[in-house]
């Protein structure tokens, strides 16, 4: 039997570190969450420049104090050295680095600094000029490259929002071992079960079996859609590029099953894709077709990131290791990125698709 961490029955984890581990917390995109930071804490200088009650002033200085070890200590642990081995190239993270232990000496000169001293007003408008070089340097150079790099930026961003959470509560509240145990003893979050191998390995092959039937089914729908797209160019070059991916999709999920001994079932792959054909020529009769089609896509791209992750977690319980379920990762990568996509769009599809409409022209497609 193998030993595995599972969450404290049907309850919620007591932590995003444990939220984020059992997959009830969707991991963020990496590079929406450092942007995000960055808005905040810049917002926050504006906060405390606006005020003029010296005690505002201290308890925003010390917000913003907080927030940059934080985010700086997610970004020098897990992401830095991930952005470095992605885009081939030390020389953007060393500076970036420098950048923070400047930011640092700034911060350390403020805590020592009262707030009713004239030069406390001056070190922060130096530490925002910092920030805003660095963030400048970061949003323009750094993260275009880890972009176009194929990085796998969910699971990283993940472990940066956990670790950044943990690295505010340190600074709130620095952890004190109970009495007998050491310090650097962790504090389970779960209850350790006994989960059979032979049982994990079983539903992870059920589960390869119906994720290939599921791609082919996504397939389908993405080709049928493309071929009947006109006024939507975004949308089209979007769902052939996904259209690769479930390509390359199927033939991991092939190497996967045959790595179990097992191949894809040929009577449910049938059956799923003639639900495809049938599900998508229902929607080519409407006159708001874009529109279903794109809800449809949105709850399938869901749905399947959902089934890669289950794969995942049963994967790790049937003894694979990180290496052999990295096809999975990538599965998963690629149907939050179109999930993503459609969302993000839904409104511009929305809009578009009225404008069209209200010139008399079949919007459909």
């Amino acid at each position: 039997m193998r030993t595995m961490i599972a969450d404290r029955g049907m309850g919620e984890p007591i932590s995003l570190g444990a939220a984020l581990a059992s997959g009830k917390k969707t991991p963020p995109d990496v590079l929406n969450l450092l942007m995000d930071d960055h808005r905040v804490v810049l917002g926050w200088f504006g906060w405390y420049e606006q005020a003029s009650d010296p005690k505002v002033k201290e308890k925003v200085a010390d917000k913003i104090f907080k927030a940059l070890r934080a985010h700086m200590a997610g970004e020098e642990e897990i992401f830095y050295p991930e952005a470095a081995r992605a885009i081939g190239d030390d020389e953007l993270v060393n500076r970036a680095l420098q950048e923070h232990k400047a930011a640092r000496g700034l911060m350390e000169k403020l805590e020592s600094t009262r707030i009713a001293d004239g030069t406390h007003a001056d070190l922060m408008r130096e530490l925002r000029a910092e920030i805003e070089a660095h963030v400048d340097e970061e949003e323009n150079e750094l993260f275009p490259k880890v972009r176009d790099s194929g990085l796998e930026r969910f699971e990283i961003g993940g472990a940066l929002a956990a670790r950044r959470v943990a690295h505010l509560l340190e600074q709130l509240a620095p952890a004190r071992p109970a009495r007998g145990r050491r310090a650097s003893q962790p504090i389970k979050e779960y209850p350790v079960m006994q989960i059979s191998e032979d049982v994990a390995r079983k539903y992870f092959v059920t589960g390869l079996k119906n994720a290939h039937a599921a791609a082919k089914n996504g397939r389908t729908m993405v080709d049928k859609q493309i071929g009947r797209l006109k006024h939507y160019p975004r949308l089209k070059d979007r769902l052939q590029a996904h259209l690769k991916e479930k390509d390359a999709q199927l033939e991991r999920l092939e190497g996967l099953l045959e790595a179990q001994g097992e191949s894809p079932s040929a009577i449910k792959d049938t059956a799923m894709t003639l639900a495809a054909n049938l599900s998508t020529a229902a929607n080519a009769a409407t006159s708001d077709e874009v529109l279903k089609n794109s809800f449809a896509m949105l709850g399938l791209a869901k749905a399947e990131a959902a089934a890669y992750e289950s794969l995942i977690l049963f994967g790790q319980a049937a003894g694979l290791d990180a290496k052999s379920l990295r096809p999975l990762q990538q599965c998963l990568s690629e149907e939050r990125g179109m999930a993503a996509f459609i969302e993000e769009n839904l409104r511009g599809t929305g809009m578009g698709f009225l404008q069209l409409e209200s010139q008399g022209t079949n919007a459909s497609r």
